[in-house]
């Protein structure tokens, strides 16, 4: 399926109706008039009231839980120009309450916090370094009266207090939007939270929030696909703020706060005429609705400063950048087109699918299974200004930008040609289709679609008949859209090269620990205790009668579990061993991709399940082989038949697998250029297993290259004459099923044992150790962990609170500690692990994502707090209400179920954990935490893996740490 950027805007209209809006459901009548669509699948209702506020629901009563989204109409290119990264920086500064919230006596702290804002501003007309650094010390010292008038993260532990799941935010171009999935039940106070939180800002906290937004910056530095967006948006808008400044900002201007100029934002724009609410999930309509106009009601409209740009000018020949970075290379390609106004704009989608859809697309089909590049894709992003759409690819050992370049345009120039089958177009509407059948069992993908319909001003009609629009688009209409837009020369490229990146750092400023009052409560906290809120009875799997056990005529065991939802199947063959039981079998699928039958072509292949509306994948884990296909449940048959026969019938191709030796290098030497491939690759499993570790369970060069491909083909044929069981997800009965997979499933009488897998013994953690591996990098990154003790499932339900309470989330004691008092790190969490398979053991393991001049007082802030838990009752009567409160509201996707049922039963288990959990968690005391981390946790030896610039980093810093060892690439990649 086509993998979507982050980014990707779907368009959306309203028709002013009184009653509901699916076809399907009968009409009922409300209080409220709401803009709904006929036929719409998302249910969607819309209100808007007198002060300008929307508000956006979508029903969806599968589990009893809101996906919420507060969205505001403004983002990073309204930021002033001198002050660039406010938007983003106000962002951060919402989660940090009110003169309400989190203030413990706000009339001797606003005092305090205008004097911090005055030294801002006389700060940012002072260029002497000496001066500078004396104004920073008083506000430092200041901030440090003030914090203790204020209770740190009271917004987040209120919020986890109700449950809620995935509290964020983010900020992007044109949007700030804050996020939480909470219970149905604890709507209303969730509504009196977050009515008070919009209601005023307070800049409390500031200068300790503002170096993690610098620490933010130093890691946008250390990201090298962050920094070719941030290029390819300079280059692709000169005068336009989507280009002449990032959300991030610029280093001069964080260095430069002013906290007068952040109020004047949130002020402009913070307005109810600028903001909607956005709701997914379990909702009563119009109580949905009362409720937030007692809450949000006598918030005042104002009028917004609308937005004004000077207009691009026509690119009218390419326009070439590079940058360097530590990862490996890539090329990107990108056109300007118009925004959402532009009426053809909407066939960018068609020409996205007809590219890349994953599947069958031109750029899939003639350069990916094609090996003509390592990877490539595409991706568009519709804004309200300008369009963009975007190429990419990695090429392949030998081969340069240019080329992989040319080849990207090639296949724009085919669509502006014609060049493509003409049942294309219907398959991709088909696709669409299938991609919104399976998002909209999400109410996060629910809330995205209608934040979006906000942002863009769009009509929410026009996405309910997005698919239909679509579907009259000719090939004709396409290809005058690709000639119109895709010219030869409109372009901008960024060459991403290997080297080393020149970007300017943030440097660390001096901060005095500031006051945490972590035991203590406001008024306004204490008042949203007191509301009563129902309590739900959890509902926990019953696997015994939802998942259903049949058997085929040759005794294979089939697992089936009814979908209830959507028109969608899968179907999984599953074989217990995996590529720790042979590394060929795990070459062998990867191969498949590439290979024709004796019918069709690799990519005739992978057209005809496109044009069917259904995808296969084989899959080799580590100790698993998954062989899936899924779609449309009216495909399932011939998908069935058409899989079988690319299993059956695969024929070696020579070329085919060369290409895959080479790229496989390829993609091995790149992994030695990735951060990510490197700390939580190579170096985490030498940590955990020594020399012989799962990282290294790889075939050798000679091995690759000197494979008999027939026994690797041969391999694909016999995979289902292995021992194995099925697994079906869809709406047919099993007897139906049962008689399709008769017809077209074929196995040996005597099916072949399963291959037993190589076993990697995790190491003891009898000392403290320390592996580094020396990276080109701003920053420093450091896993830390010990290995506690073998799979004890009463471990896992003190966990379950510990996480929540110690380590884990904005309100924990680790992050409120190191980032919040500190500011010793962006990034700081700590949590116990649950084995997954009986002969894993549990870790204590944590993380810091920190500048390296700050290394070592991080690490020892971390330790101190893993050696002295501190005992905070409120803080710990909440993680555990939390824990409670999400069991009880939580509800497995059907879809979903076989696979908890399969990682139950691999522990032994035929019930659902939770069941266990929930009763125990109810009787738990503080005390017993304080046991559970007094006897698991307190005074443990620790493994420590570090990436960070050898010439950066104090290793004197890390051998204080423990027994210092340097490892090479090849010592942890074993190649």
């Amino acid at each position: 399926m086509k993998k979507f950027n982050s980014i990707l805007l779907i368009a959306i209209t309203l028709i002013m109706i009184s009653c509901g809006g699916n076809e399907s459901t009968p009409e009922k009548k409300y209080k409220y008039e709401y803009e709904t669509v006929k036929g719409d699948a998302l249910d969607t209702y819309i209100y808007t009231l007198e002060n300008g506020l929307k508000i956006y629901m979508s029903v969806n009563r599968d589990e009893p839980r809101i996906q919420t989204n507060i969205a505001v109409n403004t983002g990073s290119k309204q930021d002033p120009a001198d002050a660039t990264g406010l938007a983003h920086y106000l962002e951060h500064m919402l989660f940090k309450g009110t003169s309400k919230i989190a203030s413990l006596d706000w009339e001797k702290e606003k005092v305090l916090l205008k004097q911090i804002s005055d030294l801002y501003e006389k700060r940012r007309t002072v260029t002497d370094v000496a001066e500078r650094n004396a104004i920073y010390h008083q506000i430092d010292s200041i901030s440090g009266v003030a914090a203790k008038y204020t209770v740190a993260n009271e917004y987040d532990k209120m919020i986890n207090s109700l449950g809620a799941k995935g509290t964020n935010a983010y900020t992007s171009t044109e949007r700030t939007v804050y996020i939480n999935d909470i219970p149905s039940n604890e709507f209303e106070k969730w509504l009196s939270i977050e009515s008070e939180r919009f209601s005023e800002l307070v800049l409390r906290l500031f200068h300790t929030e503002l170096e993690a937004v610098y620490e933010e910056y130093n890691r946008s530095r250390d990201n090298d696909y962050s920094l070719a967006y941030e290029t390819m948006s300079q280059n692709l808008f000169k005068k336009h703020p989507y280009g002449t400044q990032s959300t991030i900002g610029t280093s001069e201007h964080l260095k430069n706060p002013s906290m007068e100029k952040i109020h004047e934002y949130f002020n402009e724009r913070y307005v109810p005429n600028n903001m909607a609410i956005i709701l997914a999930g379990d909702i009563d309509l119009d109580n949905t609705v009362d409720l937030i106009k007692k809450h949000f009601g006598n918030y005042k409209s104002k009028e917004v400063p609308a937005f004004k740009f000077e207009p691009e000018e026509e690119i009218t020949e390419p326009v070439i950048a590079s940058i360097e970075g530590s990862d490996a290379e890539w090329v990107d390609v990108a056109f300007r087109l118009p925004g959402v106004k532009a009426e053809d704009i909407y066939m960018i989608e068609l020409m996205d699918m007809l590219l890349a859809n994953g599947q069958a697309g031109l750029i899939d089909l003639n350069l990916v299974k094609a090996q003509k590049v390592l990877s490539a894709y595409c991706y568009y992003d519709i804004e309200n200004d300008y369009s963009t759409f975007q190429l990419h690819a990695n090429p392949r050992e030998g081969q340069t930008l240019e080329g992989a370049k040319a080849l990207l345009l090639g296949e724009i120039e085919k669509i502006k040609k014609g060049e493509f089958e003409d049942w294309m177009l219907p398959a991709i509407i088909k696709q669409f289709k299938l991609q919104d059948l399976q998002s909209n069992q999400y109410n996060s993908s629910r809330a995205y679609k209608m934040t979006n319909a906000f942002i863009l001003g769009t009509k929410w009609e026009d996405v309910v008949n997005k698919n239909d629009k679509l579907s009259k688009v000719t090939k004709k209409d396409i290809v005058a859209f690709a000639n119109k837009y895709f010219k030869d020369n409109n372009y901008v490229v960024v060459n991403k090269k290997h080297g080393k990146s020149e970007f300017p750092k943030v440097d660390k400023p001096a901060i005095t620990q500031v006051q945490l009052n972590r035991d203590t409560a406001s008024a306004f906290a204490a008042n949203i205790e007191k509301m009563e809120s129902s309590r739900m009875s959890p509902i926990f799997n019953d696997y015994n009668t939802e998942v259903k056990e049949a058997k085929l005529s040759d005794n294979i065991p089939l697992y089936n579990v009814k979908n209830t939802s959507n028109d969608l199947f899968q179907l999984n063959y599953i074989l217990e061993m995996g590529s720790f039981s042979d590394k060929e079998l795990a070459l062998a699928v990867e191969y498949l991709e590439y290979l024709g039958t004796d019918k069709y072509s690799a990519s005739e292949l992978q057209q005809e399940l496109f044009k069917l509306g259904v995808s296969y994948s084989v899959y080799a884990a580590e100790e698993r082989v998954y062989v899936s296909l899924s779609g449309l449940e009216e495909s399932l048959e011939d998908g069935v038949k058409l899989f079988e026969h690319i299993l059956s019938n695969a024929q070696p191709n020579q070329e085919a697998y060369n290409n895959i030796v080479q790229d496989k290098l390829k993609q091995r030497a790149d992994a030695k250029l990735s951060k990510y491939s490197i700390l939580y690759g190579g170096l985490m499993d030498y940590g955990k297993y020594g020399k012989d570790s799962p990282a290294k369970n790889i075939l050798s060069t000679d091995k690759l290259k000197n494979i008999d491909i027939n026994n690797l083909v041969t391999k694909i044929h016999e995979l289902t004459s292995y021992e194995h069981y099925i697994y079906y997800f869809g709406k047919k009965d099993v007897t139906d099923v049962k008689t399709i997979l008769a017809k077209h499933h074929k196995t040996p009488a005597q099916l072949k044992p399963l291959i037993a897998a190589k076993n990697f013994p995790e190491l003891e953690t009898t000392k403290n150790k320390v592996y580094f591996v020396n990276y080109d990098m701003v920053q420093s990154e450091v896993m830390l962990f010990s290995k506690v003790g073998p799979a004890n499932e009463n471990l896992a339900i003190t966990s379950s609170v510990f996480n929540q309470y110690f380590g884990a989330g904005l309100s924990s004691i680790i992050f409120q500690e190191i980032r919040e008092s500190k500011a010793l790190a962006y990034s700081a969490y700590c949590y116990f692990t649950t084995p997954q398979k009986p002969d894993e053991s549990h870790y204590i393991q944590a993380y810091l994502g920190t500048q390296v001049d700050k290394l070592g007082d991080a690490k020892k802030a971390i330790l101190e707090l893993m050696n002295n838990m501190p005992e905070v009752e409120d803080q710990f009567q909440d993680s555990k209400v939390s824990a409670l409160k999400k069991i009880e509201t939580s509800r497995t996707k059907r879809q979903n179920l076989f696979w908890q049922y399969l990682a139950n039963k691999k522990m032994g288990r035929d019930y659902d954990l939770s069941e266990k959990i929930y009763p125990e968690i109810e009787k738990m005391q503080l005390k017993d935490l304080k046991t559970f981390f007094e006897t698991n946790i307190k005074g443990k030896h620790y493994t420590y893996v570090v990436i960070g610039n050898k010439k950066l980093v104090d290793i004197n810093v890390l051998k204080e740490m423990g027994e210092y060892q340097e490892l090479t690439l090849e010592e942890i990649f074993g190649y």
